[in-house]
């Protein structure tokens, strides 16, 4: 076995193990909490036929691997240390969990209704998801891929630049999901919890924007600046898809609305990022860079 088998073997049981030790705090996580979902409510197909942990395990397996890969595939791509690339994807994907769990589905809750336990309950189990993801990125990206000394200048974006980004991506992603709600093409519970529903949009909004001026670094290619958006899509946008999907998985009947629901607002995060690249990042208007 030669040096270049050796290093994609020990690349392969590391991401394994890793996957497997994150799977497995996170369903000891959940486990030990003192709310647990209705499993009357836990109705799909696949519940039925293989039962609820199995639906779960393999529904974090599936999730940390997205993230596994994520963070090697960027990792041999960036001009950024192999540290700064963990954490911020690290961060970014804590973040989408933490705050996407806060979203208003009450009825895939423990909760008959919205309120201070709903939102306790939902930070715990964001908090429990989000440690073994950062974890699980800093592992990958420290332990799993060379640490090969970079070449080329890390963008920076000034304070304006970020804000700009920040704000056109927040609006868009109100806006979309308003006309979702609206319309009824997005089911939700804004018609019950109208104010809490609105106030969570406009938070998921400025969060995603916040993730776009953390992760530019590592997506940033000075030949082409379409790779921030496509990046964005790919990494955060996926996850945020798969993360949806758990509802879906467990649940009859709601695989198609979250699908939809998180496809929109993937299609207006790229969008988005794209305006924002038109905008600022193109090659006369490129952000000041540091060594």
């Amino acid at each position: 076995m030669n040096s270049k088998e050796r290093n994609t073997k020990r690349i392969i049981i590391t991401s394994v193990l890793t996957i497997l030790c994150s799977v497995a705090f996170v369903i000891a996580f959940h486990a030990v909490m003192p709310a647990s979902a209705d499993v009357e409510k836990l109705d799909s197909v696949l519940v039925t036929h293989f039962g609820f942990p199995f639906v779960a395990v393999s529904y974090f397996a599936m999730l940390y691997t997205q993230c596994t890969v994520v963070v090697i595939y960027f990792c041999n791509k960036t001009k950024i240390s192999n540290l700064q690339t963990g954490i911020r994807f690290g961060l970014s994907f804590a973040l989408i969990n933490m705050v996407g769990m806060q979203e208003l589905m009450v009825e895939s809750s423990p909760f008959a209704q919205y309120g201070f336990e709903y939102i306790k309950y939902q930070f715990f189990m964001g908090v429990g998801d989000a440690i073994p993801l950062f974890i699980l990125c800093m592992v990958i990206a420290l332990f799993t891929v060379k640490n090969s000394v970079k070449e080329g200048k890390v963008p920076k974006m000034k304070m304006a630049e970020k804000l700009y980004a920040i704000g056109i991506i927040s609006i868009s992603f109100l806006l979309e999901r308003t006309v979702g709600y609206e319309t009824g093409i997005i089911q939700s519970n804004c018609d019950i919890y109208m104010a809490p529903c609105y106030i969570w949009t406009a938070l998921f909004g400025i969060t995603l924007g916040c993730i776009y001026t953390i992760l530019y670094p590592v997506l940033y290619n000075e030949q082409k600046w379409i790779h921030v958006p496509i990046g964005l899509a790919l990494s955060i946008g996926l996850n945020w898809i798969i993360f949806n999907s758990f509802i879906g998985l467990i649940m009859k009947g709601t695989m198609s609305d979250v699908l939809l629901r998180s496809g929109l607002d993937v299609m207006v995060l790229f969008i988005a990022s794209y305006i924002i690249g038109r905008i600022f990042f193109t090659q006369e208007h490129l952000p000041k860079i540091n060594a």
